[in-house]
């Protein structure tokens, strides 16, 4: 039987079946159930802890907790307490009015001090309810204090499991692909007659399986905590569905970077697991902000746990999770975060179209590891689906605001960060390396119409696979920045300086493409840390100006022009002049031709010099 199934997994992925032998061997499955029954061990330890806890006499709760009897007694306080207070300031008001020699009315007083004195006494009483925040062991609901540590248990083991099985997977699958890369085999699997699909399935399937084995012995003890908890079975189901396809984002982007990362040399794994364990940190316990910043909660499996606790109107104090406001999350103001099943679907949706988006850079990258990881045409539709997703978190606004118009000004900063980081990245993603530049610059005009050469050669510069860079992302720019420009044209002139605001963005245009031009010069360097150098020179292009202005206490709002004459002239235009402004601008423009010059130079050289290398070769 065993062998039968192995044949059919052979029949189905030989690439699967390979990395399950390699790694379903007794000494690794029993490491497997071995971590698995250390979790049963450490949610055991911790149970009694609690007991132990629970029995010392300087035990304290809140007396807010479920758990506690006058929990509803205290809360009913909290109600009652500030429309009393507002009533005895109402009747020392009419006392001090009828006290007076204008309205002196001794009958009207003497019921005003009665009235005072019970308004009083109700609000002593209230206040000593109030006075008191530790529930009393006595007044401790054992039954509803075993739920709710059932309750943070399986809150804990939840993202316990969410981050070995992201991170620790990441690390496994990047390392896998060095390790493959490393022993020459990569090129091996390549040239297989396996698609590419079934191979990194293979991959994803197989590499992290021990760790899948772990997980799925965790599962019963998980279920038994959730229905001591009293959670419902098809919420936790739920989170499991949102985990695997978190696991399926992931993963494929681990993939993709141990793909394009072999220049690390070797330390991509700790790199791409380091990144998501912080990136899972920062969006686990990110409250709901209502900016675009809001995306990043979606890529936490964890954004769907304060449903099944029923505390959406509360903090998750003692929880391992944030996400507090969640129940007012919209986007393009559907109310995605009103009810779990649309967060649920939300967030599927939200995995499936950023996966299918790296599955596209891994179909490409696999088989020819030179070219670059999206093609131009395929960058266009990212960035709109990317602006589409990022602007609907942006018209949010406030919580109780609609108004579109506020919305985006309240939004406006974050819009911009979101982008700058998006530009950041699709210029690696987009620009050729050296050889391919070669090749291009060599071939451009061959096979090519006079009547015809200037249409071919804007095709060629707008989706050609070898060309540069530097036209795609001007149209990606302008993608991006149509729905600000709509909205600087829309807002009304005088709550706003439009000629400022289209330079701002003129500005960030300029200095992408500035990015852009030395990311490509220096990707056709001869050395072969070209990568490094291009992250290198950007990094200090685009830090060192504004942290050294920082640094020396140098005040925006005081002396902007020698923001605006950084790469961060942003924090300038408000203050600066209209003329400093355009001299910057003129600034920026300069250098950005004096580097298209450089770059097409560099280019014709290029194409010479590879011409000449090919005739010698035939000569």
């Amino acid at each position: 039987m065993a062998i039968n199934l192995l044949d059919r997994v052979d029949d189905w992925n030989p690439q699967l079946l390979r990395e399950l032998k390699g790694r379903l061997k007794g000494r690794n499955i029993a490491i497997a159930v071995a971590i698995s029954l250390l979790g049963y061990l450490l949610m055991g330890l911790y149970g009694v802890s609690q007991i132990e806890r629970l029995t010392k006499p300087h035990y304290y709760s809140s007396v807010t907790e479920p758990f506690c009897r006058l929990r509803e007694t205290f809360l009913s306080a909290q109600q009652q307490l500030p429309p009393l207070q507002a009533h005895y300031r109402h009747l020392q008001a009419q006392f001090s009015r009828y006290s007076g020699s204008e309205h002196y009315n001794p009958l009207k007083i003497a019921q005003l001090k009665d009235q005072i004195a019970g308004v009083k006494g109700q609000i002593a009483d209230l206040q000593k309810i109030l006075g008191r925040y530790e529930c009393p062991i006595n007044a401790i609901d054992i039954q509803l204090w075993w739920q709710h540590q059932y309750g943070q248990m399986f809150a804990w083991l939840s993202i316990i499991v969410m981050l070995v099985l992201l991170v620790v997977g990441t690390y496994m699958l990047i390392s896998d692909l060095a390790g493959e890369e490393r022993r020459g085999t990569l090129n091996f699997i390549r040239f297989t007659p396996q698609s590419t699909r079934t191979i990194l399935i293979g991959k994803l399937l197989g590499v992290p399986i021990l760790l899948y084995l772990a997980a799925v012995l965790i599962i019963p003890l998980q279920l038994w905590l959730g229905w001591s908890a009293q959670l419902p079975l098809a919420e936790i189901a739920s989170f499991w569905v949102v985990l695997v396809a978190s696991c399926a984002f992931f993963y494929s982007g681990a993939l993709l970077l141990g793909l394009v990362s072999a220049w690390l040399g070797g330390f991509q794994a700790w790199l791409g697991s380091g990144a998501v364990f912080i990136f899972l940190c920062i969006a686990n316990n990110k409250q709901i902000d209502f900016t675009p910043v809001d995306w990043l909660n979606l890529f936490s499996p964890s954004v769907v746990l304060p449903y099944l606790f029923n505390q959406r109107e509360s903090s998750y104090n003692g929880f391992p999770f944030s996400h507090n406001g969640i129940q007012d999350w919209t986007w393009f103001h559907l109310p995605v975060g009103a009810a779990g099943i649309s967060l649920v679907f939300f967030t599927l949706f939200n995995y499936a179209l950023w996966t299918g988006w790296i599955w596209q850079a891994l179909n490409r990258r696999f088989h020819n590891p030179n070219t670059t990881i999206l093609s131009k045409r395929q960058s266009y539709w990212l960035v709109g689906c990317f602006e589409a997703i990022i602007l609907g978190f942006a018209l949010q606004g406030e919580r109780g605001y609609s108004d579109l118009n506020f919305s985006i000004a309240s939004n406006i900063f974050w819009l911009a960060v979101v982008n700058i980081v998006l530009f950041l990245v699709l210029i690696p993603v987009l620009s050729p390396h050296r050889q391919a530049l070669a090749d291009w610059a060599r071939y451009k005009h061959v096979n090519r119409k006079k009547s015809s050469q200037f249409n071919i050669a804007w095709q060629d510069w707008m989706f050609g696979e070898k060309s540069p860079a530097l036209m795609a992302m001007a149209i990606n720019l302008a993608i991006a920045a149509t729905p600000f420009l709509i909205w600087i044209f829309l807002w009304p002139s005088e709550e706003l300086n439009k000629t400022k605001a289209i330079i701002a963005v003129a500005f960030f245009a300029s200095l992408t493409l500035i990015c852009t031009i030395l990311a490509q010069l220096m990707l056709m360097m001869k050395t072969s840390q070209r990568s490094l150098w291009a992250t290198g020179t950007l990094a200090a292009l685009l830090g060192l100006p504004p942290i050294m202005l920082g640094t020396l206490g140098v005040n925006a709002s005081e002396k902007p022009n020698l923001w605006l004459f950084s790469t961060f002239p942003w924090a300038g235009i408000e203050q600066a002049g209209m003329t400093t402004i355009f001299l910057a601008f003129l600034a920026e423009l300069s250098v950005l031709g004096l580097l298209s010059l450089k770059l097409r130079r560099q280019l014709r050289q290029a194409g010479e010099s590879a011409s000449k290398a090919l005739l010698a070769e035939r000569s």
